[in-house]
């Protein structure tokens, strides 16, 4: 029955050409009466965008209501032309990503050739939709300082979104900048560049093995969508942020900068040596955008490059003096023959004791990093009716970090890159549509190293490093579990979309299909892992436990999975003042399924070997998301909104 009732919505989509997605796009809406407050119909309305020369015409109807969806962001010029009135033009509007914006226009009688000319709008509150967002726009992303030049930072400055940290400490190593919106958790929040999502593998934040977003240049502005967002937006229950890059205009402009740091002007930290850790911090970049074919043909391009050396002063735990000759509290224990390579592997203390055999041990690591980003984008005017751009962005990364011994340092890489290319089609003067097709890669991985001065013997036969050993009081020593670990993503994606305004009504429909390659190579645990109760046991030669893979245990899995989305959503002007939003968004996932059939688990412990193949019913074939919310303009100003 489920599957039924999917086809038979999927034909109904298709029916309306493809069904829009808006994500991207913003809204123009409002009323034109003349000053004794009659509404006049029939009046022409030519939009134009003064970047690009791209006009729009519409009409406003008996109502006086007029309206045009899926308008590029940017900036734009209002003319408003009727019989018997002087011609209105209104100079300076400002449209953003993901907005519906009103402007109400004012009439006067006079002669045609008697232009009346407003330059600039007032600001108004959103009294259109219901949902909770907020805009970073392109002017706080030029002028706001960002150490490190991270965009992403500025979704702190929103309410409800807050920093979210690693495993690894902090908020921003290896994937890039971890938040909570509204506490929510942080892997299931959307981030999407132009409408192409730019999650990786694990559904973490868009960002590169340094722990940042670059591109700062290239971004025009982007907006957090919080919570009772339109049903347009879904894969994730959180939050939505939502990116939108640069475009080329009629005017050439481009820019060069350079931010260098150093340590000169650092403090000490307390653990530092005498002489300061070196910290060397070079970040540069270069943009151009303009026409390659006057009203026609626009391009941006920009590359942005990071350099960086921090050293670090680290302290660890190791066994003391007495302890590397059995002495522990003043009793001696016999040090097993096996054991003793393995604890003379653990630093020399340079540090006060801590007691109980443990003792400080503090060293210096130079932390390396290296980024590159590229971007590229070329939009074209077809024509009146017909708009297509096409962007590719690049941006990869390696950064060098320590583990809690010298011996293990480890290396963090990304390589990402994501394909936009969109066209936004005009039907008729109330029915548009936009198509997006999208493909995201993501690469992310780590690999550990073991620069162990014995010729230590694995753990597990053909692993060809040592495990690690955890010693109650002491820090873990040895290389991390996840060595070698390589996590790619591709999604290939495609959507489609309509708006059409109708009378008080503009209603949206559209779907999205996207397929999924999650390959996996994932050594966690390969090497072994001993773990003792305290360090006498260690010294012992005994164990609690041993967790660690067969040396023909398979690390890797392919997993191909579709996405599937259908949505309706429809903003009815019930009142000038009051707005109804409603919407339905069905959603499902096929199941993951390993391309190898190795998909397995132990649905009872006390079984002999696993069970292979599907383990579980896939819910998500139920997911039904309603939409209802309103927005009333309460005084009838556009400054004061309940949503």
């Amino acid at each position: 029955m489920i599957k039924y009732v999917v086809i038979r919505t999927l034909a109904l989509a298709c029916v309306f050409v493809f069904g829009l997605d808006a994500q991207t796009l913003a809204n123009i809406t409002g009323r034109v009466h003349d000053r004794t407050g009659a509404v006049l119909s029939g009046v022409r309305i030519t939009l134009k965008n003064s970047e690009t020369g791209l006009t729009r015409e519409v009409r406003s109807d008996n109502d006086g209501y007029f309206a045009s969806s899926a308008m590029a962001a940017g900036r734009y010029e209002v003319r408003a032309e009727l019989d018997r009135f002087r011609p209105l033009v209104q100079r300076g509007l400002v449209l953003t990503v993901g907005e519906t914006r009103t402007v109400d226009l004012v009439l006067e009688l006079g002669a045609m050739d008697q232009e009346v000319t407003v330059v600039g709008v007032a600001p108004t509150v959103n009294t259109n939709t219901s949902e909770l967002s907020y805009l970073v726009e392109e002017s706080v992303i030029r002028e706001l300082p960002l150490n490190g030049r991270n965009y992403t930072d500025l979704a702190l400055l929103q309410p409800g979104v807050l920093p979210y940290p690693h495993r690894d400490g902090g908020s921003a190593v290896a994937h890039g900048l971890g938040m909570s919106i509204n506490g929510q958790d942080p892997r299931s929040n959307v981030y999407l560049l132009d409408g192409t999502p730019l999650n990786d593998f694990t559904n973490g934040p868009a960002g590169s093995a340094a722990g940042t977003v670059l591109g700062t240049e290239t971004v025009r502005e982007f907006r957090v969508e919080t919570n009772a967002y339109s049903a347009e937006f879904g894969r994730n229950s959180g939050g939505q942020i939502n990116a939108l890059t640069k475009s080329g205009s009629n005017e050439l402009h481009g820019s060069a900068y350079y931010f260098h740091r150093n340590d000169n002007f650092d403090a000490r930290n307390f653990f530092d040596p005498a002489k300061r850790p070196e910290f060397k911090r070079n970040q540069y970049g270069v943009t151009a955008g303009g026409p390659i074919r006057r009203d026609r043909t626009f391009f941006f391009i920009g590359h942005e490059g990071l350099r960086e050396v921090l050293g670090r002063t680290l302290s660890s735990e190791v066994p003391d003096l007495d302890a590397r000759r059995g002495i522990i509290g003043g009793v001696t224990y016999t040090i097993d023959p096996l054991i003793r390579p393995y604890l003379n592997e653990y630093p020399v203390p340079n540090g006060p004791s801590r007691g109980t055999g443990i003792a400080l041990y503090t060293f210096g690591f130079n932390q390396r990093l290296t980024q590159d980003f590229g971007q590229a984008r070329v939009d074209h005017i077809l024509n009146d009716r017909h708009q297509l751009f096409v962007r590719y962005t690049y941006d990869g990364a390696d950064q060098r970090l320590p583990t809690d011994y010298p011996q293990f340092p480890r290396d963090f890489l990304s390589r990402n890159q994501f394909i936009t290319a969109n066209l936004t089609q005009t039907l008729s003067e109330r029915t548009l549509n936009n198509v997006r097709l999208g493909f995201s890669r993501t690469r992310i991985g780590q690999d550990v190293e073991s620069n162990t001065t014995e010729a230590l013997t694995p753990f597990v036969a053909g692993r060809g490093m040592i495990g690690n050993i955890d010693v109650g009081g002491l820090l873990r020593f040895g290389p991390q579990g996840s060595v070698n670990l390589r996590l790619v993503q591709n999604v290939y994606g495609a959507e489609d979309g309509l708006v059409m305004e109708r009378g008080k009504h503009r209603i949206k429909t559209g779907f999205l299909i996207e397929r999924y390659q999650d390959n996996m190579v994932n050594p966690t645990f390969s090497l072994g892992q001993y773990t003792f109760n305290d360090l006498a046991s260690f010294l012992q030669n005994r164990p609690a436990r041993f967790l660690g893979l067969t040396p023909t245990g398979a690390l890797d899995r392919y997993w191909r999975f579709t996405l599937m989305a259908l949505y309706l959503q429809d903003d009815f002007k019930v009142h000038p003042r009051l707005t109804v939003n409603a919407g339905l968004r069905y959603e499902f996932t096929t199941t993951p399924i390993d391309i190898y059939g190795r998909d397995s688990a132990l649905p009872n412990l006390m079984d002999r070997a696993p069970t292979l193949g599907q383990l579980y019913q896939n819910p998500t074939y139920k997911n039904l998301s309603p939409r209802v919310g309103a927005a009333w303009d309460v005084f009838g100003t556009g400054r004061t909104a309940i949503r």
